[in-house]
């Protein structure tokens, strides 16, 4: 799976709510869960034997008022964890220590139970990276500070006043996006369970008496620049090298409804750190800029788009293989149309990297 929430987006959500009107009270929540994974890291060296395991710390309110209403057309939940995780791998992949800032829309809210869904990005420290001397075998983790992002959906029943029992699946990245290899990151697949806290009103507010906004304009167009870079090793007594990548993506868009959006566009792409790779492997420079064609599907929550595209990479070397890739883009438009996110490249499982963006939506 290839997600990556961004800590710009959930840092938006967390704060979203301060600084509106202090009645009525929001409900705030801290808890603590253990994890339990569902798979072990065969791809290690020495392989993994046993599954990891966690726990995690985390603090959340619950935003009920209009205007985070309007924020993504939900109540939601939004907030900070710290977590600890064992791989059970102390020769290869060792211990790792994070946290991140998450959103958790509400999909089903009820007198004493609920269902909710949680995005996180944040960083992780692991105990034990690849080093070509020392861990060879370890090509999950290229650099001791990786990208920390998430998905999980998570039940929570409320067993007294004050106090809620959570059950969830739980799936968790760690990746360092392709800065520097190897990454081929880890997934953690997991099922948690912990005890809640929370003080404030429990209970939401009937937004069906609330004004409904409309579909608005039908076609949407987007235009962003993004950039990025990523670290080359040293070879050919060439020196460890940061390479910039930057590019430009033109998108319309036609709203089959406010939230669901089919989209379309290109996608151009100057690559340098691709260029020093061909310089590598063919001996010397040869055309490297690419044109991508996108196709895709966007989900729109308010002011947040969710987008996902397939790209089918028509201007390249002709003998580079993928020449088909997937883009998942986390985006915030503001009033005026300015919008900006991040978006994660991938071939299959596997994440090249990561993009900051910017740019108009018209």
């Amino acid at each position: 799976m290839n997600y990556c929430l961004a800590v710009w987006l959930v840092l938006g959500c967390s704060i979203c709510g301060f600084g509106q009107e202090q009645e009525p009270p929001e409900e705030q929540e801290i808890g603590v869960n253990a994890l339990s994974g569902l798979n072990k890291p065969t791809y290690i060296r020495p392989v993994s034997t046993q599954a990891p395991v966690g726990i995690e710390l985390h603090y959340s309110r619950l935003h009920t008022r209009r205007q985070s209403w309007e924020q993504c057309q939900c109540f939601f939940r939004s907030g900070f964890l710290v977590n600890a995780y064992s791989f059970r791998n102390s020769v290869a992949l060792g211990q790792s220590i994070g946290g991140g800032l998450f959103f958790e829309p509400i999909l089903i809210h009820r007198a004493r139970w609920e269902l909710s869904i949680r995005a996180l990005a944040g960083l992780t420290y692991v105990s034990r990276s690849y080093d070509a001397s020392t861990n060879p075998g370890n090509v999950a983790f290229g650099t001791p500070i990786n990208g920390l992002t998430g998905l999980g959906i998570y039940g929570r029943y409320t067993i007294r006043d004050h106090w809620r029992l959570l059950v969830g699946l739980d799936f968790k990245h760690i990746s360092n996006a392709g800065v520097r290899l190897p990454n081929r990151g880890l997934n953690i697949p997991a099922l948690t369970i912990g005890i809640q806290h929370y003080t404030g009103l429990a209970t939401l507010p009937n937004f069906r008496n609330w004004p409904k906004s409309s579909v608005g304009k039908r076609w949407m167009f987007r235009v962003l620049a993004f950039g990025s870079a990523k670290v080359m090793e040293a070879i050919d007594k060439k020196p460890e090298q940061a390479y910039p990548i930057f590019g430009l993506n033109l998108i319309a868009g036609y709203h089959l409804t406010r939230t669901h959006v089919l989209s379309g566009g290109i996608e151009l792409l100057d690559d340098r750190y691709f260029k020093e790779q061909i310089r590598h492997w063919r001996g010397q420079y040869q055309p490297y800029r690419q044109g991508t064609l996108l196709a895709g599907y966007e989900f729109w929550q308010g002011h947040f788009s969710f987008t996902a595209h397939m790209g089918w990479n028509l201007v390249r070397p002709l003998w580079y293989k993928p020449a088909i890739y997937q883009k998942y883009g986390l985006l915030y438009r503001f009033a005026n149309g300015f919008t900006t996110g991040v978006v994660v490249k991938a071939y299959g499982d596997n994440t090249k990297n990561f993009q900051a963006v910017v740019g108009m939506t018209f």
